[in-house]
């Protein structure tokens, strides 16, 4: 059996090697870069303008003042849209909308709520500095210049950054090809009726969700008898269409817990069997090829507990993402708690923020078979072993849960 930390470095080691693919920006959302995005124009793209009113030439205002007025005769106008090829000459202004690039010869712009127009004139009567409600060339982004780094999530914002530099496409990570297959003669679909012996099968439904949450949607899901023969099939088929194969049920040493044995005979190289830790002892991990393999147990707190504190860093990493595991923060408990001397625990709870600071709390229900305390979590607090109480106040460490599962 080895620790917590010795099997989030075993996976670490045997996370196959990322793949690319090229997108079309509409498609890109919630995926990684797979490369720096550099500007292949200037933001802006000229000098324009970033109010509707008048554009002409600064220095023909300098003696303008109240009771010694100058004049500009006005000149059509200036549409975003606009060829750049107008040119504004001396004792002229034109009307000039939003956006719209600064004609040759211009250098400032007078708010048109601030004009003040006679006939076909503007009348200035204040000196108007240069470069007045302008934007220029490349104040944004100048061309060549990195606007977005390899291993950032794109989101909208994103996808309007690229759009904005003109690019419909872009590099990203493959998000991996994951497949589910839970086992138990016990489980029947929600929706079905009970039969005596039989429960609600949760746990595919609640990684299903998962996945989905992360924006992975399973390949393949499959719900197997406790038989040799199905499950093999189920495994081989899994194992040749698949980056990730996650088994839930049959990993401990009951007399049809099958799955070592079967990933054995598919060809799959166990890494390790068993963490100290509670919920979650008899997790299992193992890789065939490129095909990495988690066996989870089959309670649902356990399965939710492996799934988040290992597949969930081992699904973002072959995303691509840079930090991968859950966000940790350090939060004081608010009730006394007793550690497992071998074992590090998994408790789920609840963090909150006061006027204290952050605060964290052990909800109730805290065994592996029970999940509806789950509903209120937003992380776990880890417990690492020892024979010291950990005591009311003192500082822990918390493993937040993503943000859709319980507010922070």
């Amino acid at each position: 059996m080895i620790s917590f930390e010795q099997a989030r470095h075993l996976i670490e080691r045997n996370i196959p090697r990322l793949r690319k693919k090229t997108v079309k920006i509409q498609h890109a959302l919630g995926f990684v870069l797979a490369e720096n995005v550099r500007a292949p124009i200037d933001l802006p793209v000229a000098d324009n303008s970033a109010m509707d009113g008048f554009v002409l030439r600064s220095a023909e205002t300098r003696h303008a003042r109240s009771g010694k007025p100058v004049s500009f005769r006005i000149r059509g106008d200036i549409k975003a849209g606009d060829k750049q090829n107008r040119r504004v000459k001396k004792h002229e202004a034109c009307r000039i909308m939003t956006g719209a690039f600064i004609p040759k010869g211009a250098d400032t712009v007078i708010p048109k709520e601030e004009a003040i127009v006679k006939g076909d004139s503007l009348v200035i009567d204040q000196c108007i500095p240069a470069g007045r409600h302008i934007r220029y060339q490349g104040e944004e982004i100048a061309r060549g210049r990195k606007v977005l780094d390899k291993g950032s999530l794109i989101h909208p914002a994103t996808v309007g950054v690229l759009a904005m530099l003109g690019k419909d496409q872009v590099t990203v990570f493959d998000r991996p090809k994951v497949s589910l297959i839970t086992t138990g003669n016990e489980l029947v679909k929600p929706g079905s009726s009970l039969r005596p012996g039989q429960i609600y099968d949760s746990n595919s439904w609640m990684i299903q969700s998962a996945l989905e949450n992360m924006g992975i949607p399973p390949l393949r899901v499959s719900r197997v008898k406790d038989s040799r023969g199905k499950l093999g099939s189920a495994a081989d088929t899994a194992l040749k269409q698949s980056d990730i194969l996650i088994l839930m049920g049959g990993v401990s040493v009951g007399k049809y817990d099958y799955v070592k044995d079967i990933l054995k005979e598919a060809g799959v190289r166990k890494v390790f069997w068993k963490v100290s830790q509670k919920p979650g002892k008899p997790l299992y991990f193992g890789r065939k090829g490129q095909t990495i393999v988690f066996g989870l147990p089959g309670n649902p707190a356990s399965v939710f507990t492996c799934f988040y504190e290992y597949v969930f860093p081992a699904l973002r990493r072959m995303s691509g993402f840079r930090g991968s595991y859950p966000h940790r923060e350090l939060a004081r408990i608010r009730t006394a708690v007793k550690p497992d001397q071998k074992k590090t625990l998994f408790l789920k709870a609840k963090i909150t923020i006061n006027g204290k600071g952050k605060t964290v709390i052990p909800l109730g229900r805290q065994s592996s078979h029970m999940i509806s305390s789950l509903q209120d979590a937003n992380c776990f607090i880890a417990i690492p072993p020892s024979r010291r109480t950990v005591r009311k106040g003192q500082r822990v460490r918390v493993d937040l849960l993503p943000a859709r599962n319980g507010d922070l």
